[in-house]
């Protein structure tokens, strides 16, 4: 299928790397279906006079370009041969798409940037890590960007609502959205619920919204064609015996949210695989699905204060899908419920799930939680030397009896609450609008 202008912010930094006088090779990872290629290649058209995209997946012939030797000059004249065009190296963009298929072509990165500081190379991988060796890995000789799902915002943008973008770009503690525009957002936002941020999905939901329901349900087989196919990767990338508990491991996380008034204390061990269900068989299958990019980690600090690394245990942690759409997918709410918000237990875990996507997005780093006895913040996010605690509410209800807790306790400098309400500033904390993520944080 071939998708619209979807306009991703990362593309901004990839400009910034164009003009660099001397650049390493860039190498962006992220999930499989997160639009990588695209991207690059929306960068090659509208930046470059022209650019050469070499898939290596696609193309099993480009692989043996790399097994003579791998000096750049040689690489290049064979390339351009192979390509049957000439390669400017000092104007054209080339770009090694799916990289991970080739692990000399990723070795080469190394000679390519000693060779040629200042040539325009870019690539792609999505399962960068699970198996390369170490020494395969040009460490400090490339430029390294994560691209995840769209965001609220950036979906925003794919709906071409740019006044509902500029409001958000306006928006200010002392001048709040309020009102029918609030309103406005937050039925975007419950839309983005349904759709998530993977650009296909997107473009299926945009291409055949004039009949809601109809594309609702086109959604809906496309996300269930795209676990699928995650499914698949599992065997393909890691094999048969180790793939059935890759597979448990991701099933299991949104059976466990699924769980009636299940409050997502931290992810349990017990009932994941037939037998043997703990920790220390379940730990290579989950980082296995961290570095594939499907879900996300949060660990659990009992005392917060910097670093919040240094008070987690090891297998004290919560587990988050990748993308909100596929989580609807597969516990099987249908849109209609999502929309309406009628989905009861669900609806908090879901607003968790995306403002940790959001957070990830911006920040690209590790996100913790706190417990202490019956409390619980859902998120604590360190920022420019503070901690600032995030509590998630799903809808309009805002008392927040753990961040109380959590005050009395840290006093800390700032605390947010995300929620359905509109924004509420106070004196000791923040109230925001879920539909808000990408402003965080948001001032003094």
């Amino acid at each position: 299928m071939i998708i619209g202008v979807m306009k991703r912010l990362l593309l901004e930094k990839l400009k910034n790397w164009q003009k660099q006088p001397s650049r390493k090779p860039l190498i962006l990872e992220g999930a499989r279906q997160v639009g990588k290629t695209y991207l690059l290649e929306q960068f090659g058209r509208t930046q470059f006079q022209r650019y050469h995209l070499l898939d290596f997946t696609e193309d099993s012939e480009l692989h043996k370009q790399f097994e003579i030797d791998l000096k750049p000059e040689r690489i290049i004249r064979d390339l351009s041969v192979y390509l049957d065009t000439d390669i400017d190296i000092e104007k054209d963009l080339i770009i090694f798409d799916e990289i991970q298929a080739c692990s000399q072509a990723v070795t080469a990165l190394k000679y390519f940037y000693k060779k040629y500081p200042n040539m325009y190379l870019c690539a792609s991988g999505s399962f960068l890590g699970l198996g390369l060796n170490e020494g395969s890995f040009p460490v400090g000789k490339v430029e390294r960007h994560t691209l995840f799902p769209m965001t609220f915002y950036e979906f925003l943008l794919a709906c071409d609502e740019k006044r509902l973008v500029e409001l958000i770009d306006a928006v200010t503690l002392k001048d709040p959205i309020t009102g029918v525009l609030h309103n406005k957002l937050w039925s975007y936002l419950k839309l983005y619920f349904i759709t998530g941020g993977l650009p296909e999905v997107v473009q299926c939901f945009l291409d055949n919204n004039e009949k809601i329901n109809h594309a609702f349900s086109l959604v809906r087989e496309l996300h269930k064609t795209l676990v699928k196919s995650y499914m698949d990767d599992f065997a393909k990338h890691s094999g048969k015996i180790k793939a059935v508990k890759i597979e448990a491991v991701f099933k299991s996380i949104p059976k466990q949210i699924a769980k009636e008034n299940n409050e997502i204390k931290k992810f349990v061990f017990k009932g994941v695989l037939p037998v043997g269900s703990k920790y220390a068989n379940l730990e290579a299958p989950i980082q296995w699905l961290i570095k594939a990019g499907l879900i996300h980690k949060v660990p659990i600090c009992h005392v917060a204060h910097q670093p919040l690394e240094a008070y987690t245990t090891e297998n004290k942690f919560k587990l988050y899908l990748f993308d909100i759409g596929i989580l609807g997918s597969i516990v099987n709410l249908s849109p209609k419920t999502i929309y309406e918000q009628s989905y009861g237990s669900h609806k908090g875990y879901f607003a968790e799930n995306y403002l940790l996507q959001e957070l990830i997005t911006q920040f690209n780093r590790t996100i913790f939680s706190w417990h202490r006895n019956t409390a619980e913040i859902e998120f604590l996010l360190e920022h420019e030397g503070i901690v600032i605690p995030i509590e998630v509410k799903a809808g309009i209800n805002t008392k927040a009896k753990s961040l109380k807790v959590y005050q009395e306790k840290y006093k800390p400098e700032k605390a947010i609450i995300f929620s359905g309400q509109e924004m509420n500033i106070l004196k000791d904390k923040q109230y925001l609008p879920l539909y808000l993520s990408s402003k965080i944080p948001m001032g003094d």
